[in-house]
């Protein structure tokens, strides 16, 4: 065992349920940085700690799926619940 491997602490890296949060977030947002900060301080500050994500699996999610009425008017959905733009 190498002095490296002794001094270091090792954490596992799968997952845990408990300790995993989805964000779903529209295009706009994902791909504007300044944007996509104000999300994740946001979601960090309700995770408890605005400053960082340690031991937590934050996994961001790009909406993908849209909804069309009958009138043809797009929504983006998330999760079965409609974002409405306003």
């Amino acid at each position: 065992m190498s002095k490296e491997e002794k001094t270091s602490v090792k954490i596992g890296t799968w997952p845990t349920p408990e300790r995993t949060v989805k964000v779903s977030i529209p295009p706009q947002v994902a791909y504007d940085l300044k944007a996509f900060q104000k999300v994740q301080a946001s979601i960090l500050d309700r995770l408890g700690c605005g400053a960082c994500c340690s031991g937590w699996d934050i996994r961001y999610d790009i909406i993908r799926s849209y909804l069309v009425d009958e009138k043809l008017k797009v929504r983006e959905a998330a999760s079965g619940v409609i974002v409405v733009d306003g």
